[in-house]
C-alpha cells in the first residue's frame, strides 16, 4: 500500500507529520535531538528530510497506525542500532 508522509514545521527542532495509508490517517510529533544531528555528520542536514526519512524509516518495520504519537529521535538513536546508518544512507541517497 502507497504510503504519503508531509512534515510541517512546529518550532526549533520539532515537526508535525501525518502518515497517510489508504484510508488511515496519522499524526505525529517528531522531535531532532541535537545529538542525532551531531552524529550524522552531515553538515547543514534539512531538519525535514531527516524527519521524513525517520518517518519512512518507522514506516519500513511497521504500519503508521502502530507508530507512537512522539516520536524522539534520541530514543530512537538508543534503543535501535541501525537508526543512525540507515538515516544517513538514506539522507544521502544512498538507502
Amino acid at each position: 500500500m502507497r504510503q504519503t508522509i508531509e512534515v510541517l514545521p512546529m518550532g526549533p527542532h520539532e515537526f508535525a507529520a501525518t502518515v497517510g495509508e489508504g484510508q488511515e490517517i496519522t499524526h505525529h510529533r517528531v522531535t531532532v535531538a541535537e545529538q542525532v544531528l551531531a552524529d550524522l555528520q552531515i553538515p547543514e542536514v534539512d531538519e525535514r528530510h531527516l524527519v521524513e526519512e525517520t518517518i519512512g524509516y518507522l514506516l519500513d518495520r511497521e504500519p503508521g497506525t502502530a507508530l507512537s504519537h512522539d516520536i524522539d529521535t534520541d530514543q530512537l538513536y538508543r534503543a535501535d542500532d541501525s537508526y543512525l546508518t540507515e538515516l544517513r544512507d538514506r539522507l544521502l541517497g544512498r538507502g
